[in-house]
């Protein structure tokens, strides 16, 4: 069974009811580390999900505030977050706008490879020290599985920064050999 924003939004609603402006702020801050949706693919899935009788909505009137919407997940919602959970893994994607420009590199001069690169390092350098940050400030609220999954993702930022590293060094060192070699 392949990962979809409902089994994210089941997941999230398991543990307790939630609005969809909560669901929203989840994607936005906890999963876009490592799973990559669109914030418009949350109100789509919730609505289909309670098509699917899988979530109850709520309707909350608020004085002087919009009405609010809080989801509940429903024993038929239990079952098909249980199925997902059961079900075998699926393979994880890698996209990178990092690794097809340099796939398509030899069309491109250093510097603009060393640009590419440079960036990469401060993007992963950013997100390595986000997870941190987050682990720490809420390791003691999170579940072992939980701590796991942003441990995962810093390590997986870091490896990605060493690479980038190490091929921002063999760019810069090749540059050098071919100026050495038109003398």
């Amino acid at each position: 069974m392949q990962l979809q924003a409902k089994y994210v939004i089941l997941g999230l609603l398991y543990k307790s009811p939630m609005s969809g402006y909560e669901i929203k702020k989840r994607f936005e801050e906890h999963f876009s580390f490592f799973f990559d949706a669109s914030y418009g693919s949350v109100y789509p899935s919730l609505a289909k999900l309670e098509q699917e009788q899988c979530i109850m909505k709520r309707t909350i009137v608020q004085e002087g505030r919009p009405t609010k919407h809080e989801y509940e997940i429903t024993p038929q919602g239990r079952e098909q977050f249980n199925g997902y959970l059961e079900s075998p893994m699926g393979m994880d994607s890698t996209r990178s706008d990092l690794c097809m420009r340099l796939y398509f590199g030899e069309f491109a001069d250093d510097a603009s490879i060393i640009r590419w690169l440079e960036s990469g390092l401060q993007v992963n350098k950013s997100q390595s020290e986000t997870l941190e940050r987050l682990l720490s400030q809420y390791a003691s609220k999170m579940s072992v599985p939980q701590q796991i999954c942003v441990s995962i993702g810093i390590e997986h930022h870091q490896a990605r920064y060493a690479s980038i590293q190490k091929g921002l060094e063999q760019i810069r060192e090749a540059g050098k050999l071919r100026k050495e070699d038109s003398l």
